[in-house]
């Protein structure tokens, strides 16, 4: 399964606009990642998209539901215990 970490940060934005966004985000099934921010770069979590390109229309859609301007980033998170069991093995078996 894909995870997905996205980063949004709200233009000329009050707390008011952050709280919105995290509701909206919430109904893209985007999850805050830490303690919920009401301003700066605030990180979102996905596991039920499939496609980064899912992810990135899904957080166009939350945040221009705001109305403020926005900039985000959107990543691809690295499987991290399939990474660390392929250097183990190959560790083991060279």
């Amino acid at each position: 399964m894909n995870t997905f970490t996205a980063r949004v940060e709200l233009h000329s934005a009050n707390p008011a606009d952050y709280t919105n966004l995290y509701t909206e985000m919430q109904k893209e099934s985007l999850l805050a990642a830490g303690p919920k921010a009401d301003s700066g770069n605030v990180e979102f979590k996905s596991k039920d998209k499939s496609s980064i390109n899912e992810v990135i229309d899904a957080v166009a859609r939350a945040a221009a539901k705001t109305g403020k301007k926005f900039s985000f980033t959107v990543m691809k998170d690295k499987n991290l215990d399939k990474l660390e069991s392929r250097v183990k093995y190959h560790l083991q078996h060279s």
